[in-house]
């Protein structure tokens, strides 16, 4: 069970601060709910049940996982699926699941592709640059808190990793 002021990981809206526990009748039955604050959307209140058998919430990255992380910036995109359609799609389970790692790969694999592009002066698609932009969002966040680091020196990292630029 988590505590009031615990930083927890809550599915695709990221890092949230439990401000609370209340008593709440959202389905009929009054339940137990953590009341929280989402830190990608600010103002956002978000209840999740304390006893719940599919329990969306996580414990937060340790350092060695973020360090995994990290390095897979350092390694070579994924296969690029050329079908938008296809790929959105794909794009949406990795959005929907909790797996950092995944989302990182797929934050590699969209920044790398948006550099392909550039040389070309052609860009990703808007689909894709959203994506790209929820998913930084997250992973920055993530790394933030396990690696006690700025975010901008982190992007900065990833910047320097994905471009093949040696430490």
């Amino acid at each position: 069970m988590y505590k009031i002021g615990d930083l927890t990981f809550y599915k695709s809206h990221g890092i949230c601060r439990i401000d609370g526990i209340t008593e709440q009748n959202f389905t009929g039955e009054t339940m137990l709910y953590y009341v929280m604050q989402s830190k990608i959307k600010p103002g956002v209140t978000l209840y999740h049940p304390v006893e719940s058998s599919n329990s969306q919430l996580e414990k937060l990255l340790n350092h060695s996982e973020a360090m995994e992380i990290m390095n897979c910036f350092s390694s070579e995109p994924t296969e690029w699926n050329d079908r938008n359609t296809n790929r959105q799609r794909n794009h949406a389970i990795i959005l929907n699941t909790s797996n950092h790692l995944e989302a990182a790969q797929l934050m590699n694999t969209l920044l790398r592709k948006d550099i392909e592009l550039q040389k070309n002066e052609k860009k990703i698609t808007s689909q894709d640059s959203q994506i790209l932009q929820q998913i930084s969002t997250i992973i920055l966040d993530v790394l933030e808190i396990a690696l006690k680091q700025p975010k901008d020196k982190i992007e900065k990292e990833i910047y320097k990793r994905v471009h093949g630029v040696p430490a």
